[in-house]
């Protein structure tokens, strides 16, 4: 199984990884499958296993994945991976620029994954699309927050993310994924450079 512990992405070619969708997928169910071979990742994915091969090399290659040894099925050896934690996490708080622009790519590839998901989970059939239990939501919510009412918003959020987190694969359980984003909104007028200004 992946150590418990949560693991803080912060070193450049770790960050530069995951700036792919696809090693984004493969980190979040190795962190749920514990040790697996590279068929199992393909199976929980639903995707080609020889297409895999080269992004599961890279998060070996910088340590998010680990060897976990190898097993024989019938005639055949299969390689084990596992994650090198059960969470990863980015630090955000004192990232230099070129940290921060490397975030935020990994962000902008979570809320692509996310729209593929939801598009897929919309047309998906047999989805339950309401009532109690809708497997497909899509939310945007603005508000004006306190630093006490955001503080009760990150309680949620952490309690939601560990509700999904803490569970494992079981008969008649189906993968999910949830994608969340609090940001402040800042909606005081830009200012022009003054280069713009004088040229009017």
């Amino acid at each position: 199984m992946a150590a418990s512990r949560r693991y803080f992405i912060t070193r450049p070619d770790q960050l530069a990884a995951i700036v792919s969708p696809l090693r984004q997928e493969i980190l979040d169910v190795m962190a749920r499958l514990g040790v697996a071979s590279l068929a199992d990742i393909a199976s929980t994915l639903g995707r080609p296993a020889d297409g895999l091969y080269y992004h599961v090399r890279v998060l070996l290659r910088v340590g998010l994945l680990r060897p976990a040894g190898s097993r024989t099925t019938g005639a055949r050896t299969e390689a084990l991976v596992r994650a090198a934690a059960s969470e990863f996490a980015l630090r955000y708080a004192g990232s230099p620029p070129k940290e921060a622009r490397a975030a935020t790519a990994i962000v902008g590839s979570m809320l692509r994954l996310g729209t593929r998901d939801f598009r897929r989970g919309l047309l998906g059939p047999g989805n339950v699309l309401d009532g109690p239990r809708r497997e497909v939501w899509a939310l945007r919510s603005t508000g004006w927050l306190s630093p006490r009412e955001v503080a009760g918003v990150n309680r949620r959020i952490r309690a939601l993310n560990q509700a999904v987190r803490s569970t494992s694969q079981g008969k008649g359980k189906r993968l999910y994924a949830v994608t969340i984003l609090l940001t402040p909104l800042d909606r005081r007028p830009r200012r022009r450079p003054a280069s713009a200004r004088s040229a009017t």
